[in-house]
């Protein structure tokens, strides 16, 4: 569990707040290329860390992103004429540039020397990934492009990503993807039903890899900090006397991997913030051999890898007002949730932790949290740092990154634990180093920082 001050630090990603600052050290997704077609087209709203803005593209097709309000007298810039290399406020005619300069103020005699003077807020913008990405921190520690493999080394016709409004905290939404134990339960069919996430991945559907409740649970046995996040590594059973380690890398601050892959196909996510109780959902595909054609369709039209949206929205259609599509006799007969889309299973859970900001104060931590408890130690540490004047050097730190490693298992006997020659080969694997171990497999990872309520028995707070 957290204190009640921890959870307010953690998820608040205001301006000005410690969790809210680190944030804007980073370069960050504000909206998808899809939604800026072409030069000089329709201005559109963003929403991104609380802030309100506007993204366009000017004449030559570059992309922009400013304060959504005219410096002026604040007149929404949503409405803006964008046209002749700037996008220009309908009341009084100031118009500015992609870089936020002023470049005409027809609305005073001596506009055309005044105009130097006026800036309005814009952030640096970069196209990368069929995404648009901007930076909203001090000019004087703006990193390089973080050099994810879907950025720095396949084309874009290799990255497949789309978008949803998520309506909770960034970081329950980002838990929910490095959850060892929830995809057993959650994600599962019943009895003798069709693994429907095994036949969308072609993963086999052994007595030990299949997604049911009764499968042998996995063993987190590494949690180590990284130079750019925490590497976590978790067992999967094959025999009877044997597992498979693996192992995958958490980027700070919101870089988690996670998601329905098939060979040769790599899944990402990135939880951008809206504003403190809603997150943009960024879930991306990418490969290096090229898409198949029946892998766009799945991922297009499918409605199971990725939710279909509500026409003209990035709401997913099934939602939290339409209760995810729930069906009852569903979750009898055939699935343990009683909803389709993968997903959309964690969305009903993730938008109902004690409401849009978790409670975090409440919550009774297990063996199974270790990840869990390891990542919120590492955003807490960088987010308090950054108040006590420690600049965070990880997003100078971002190159080859590797996030997973199909190809870096190991086979250990079960039940045995990992030296540490084998967590610097996993570490390897993924192209970075170990620089701070979270815990042990032994060691109590949470310790309460609040009272723990005396009518609970003893028994539920630990696992």
């Amino acid at each position: 569990m957290l204190s009640v001050e921890d959870n307010e630090l953690i998820t608040n990603t205001d301006r000005g707040t410690p969790m809210g600052e680190l944030f804007r050290r980073y370069w960050l997704p504000a909206c998808l290329s899809e939604e800026l077609p072409g030069a000089d087209c329709n201005p559109i709203r963003v929403k991104m860390l609380g802030e309100d803005l506007v993204a366009f593209r000017d004449s030559k097709g570059k992309p922009g992103v400013v304060d959504a309000y005219c410096p002026h007298r604040g007149a929404p810039m949503f409405f803006g004429r964008n046209e002749e290399e700037g996008i220009r406020c309908l009341y009084h005619g100031w118009k500015f540039d992609v870089n936020g300069q002023c470049v005409d103020m027809p609305n005073i005699p001596h506009g055309e020397t005044a105009k130097n003077r006026m800036h309005t807020i814009a952030y640096p913008a970069v196209e990368a990934a069929n995404m648009i990405w901007i930076y909203m921190g001090p000019d004087d520690r703006k990193p390089p492009m973080p050099e994810f493999p879907y950025i720095a080394e396949v084309p874009k016709e290799n990255v497949f990503v789309t978008r949803y409004e998520i309506n909770c905290n960034y970081l329950q939404a980002m838990e929910g993807d490095y959850d060892p134990s929830h995809g057993g339960f959650v994600h599962s069919t019943l009895g003798q039903n069709l693994d429907v996430a095994a036949q969308a991945t072609g993963r086999p559907t052994n007595q030990y890899q299949v997604l049911k409740p009764q499968r042998p649970l996995s063993r987190i046995v590494a949690v180590e900090d990284t130079p750019i996040g925490v590497m976590y590594a978790g067992t999967r059973q094959v025999s009877e006397t044997e597992e498979v380690v693996m192992a995958s890398h958490v980027v700070m601050p919101c870089f988690p991997n996670a998601g329905l892959a098939g060979a040769g196909v790599f899944s990402t996510n990135i939880r951008v913030p809206l504003d403190n109780e809603n997150e943009n959902h960024y879930r991306l595909r990418w490969t290096r051999r090229g898409f198949t054609e029946k892998e766009l369709y799945d991922f297009k039209y499918g409605g199971y890898v990725f939710p279909l949206h509500e026409a003209g929205t990035y709401l997913s259609k099934q939602r939290k007002d339409n209760d995810y599509g729930y069906d009852p006799v569903l979750q009898r007969q055939f699935n343990y949730s009683g909803v389709v889309p993968f997903p959309t299973q964690d969305l009903m859970m993730i938008e109902h932790q004690w409401g849009a900001i978790a409670k975090r104060e409440k919550e009774h931590l297990v063996a199974a949290d270790r990840e869990i408890i390891g990542i919120r130690r590492r955003l807490l540490k960088m987010a308090k740092n950054l108040a006590d004047g420690i600049e965070p050097e990880e997003p100078f730190r971002m190159k080859s990154i590797r996030q997973e490693n199909a190809d870096n298992s190991l086979t250990i006997p079960r039940a045995s634990r990992l030296d540490a020659d084998a967590m610097d080969k996993l570490a390897s694997g993924l192209n970075t180093t170990r620089t701070g171990k979270q815990g042990t497999e032994d060691e109590v990872m949470w310790s309460a920082s609040v009272e723990v309520d005396p009518t609970l028995s003893k028994d539920s707070t630990i696992g």
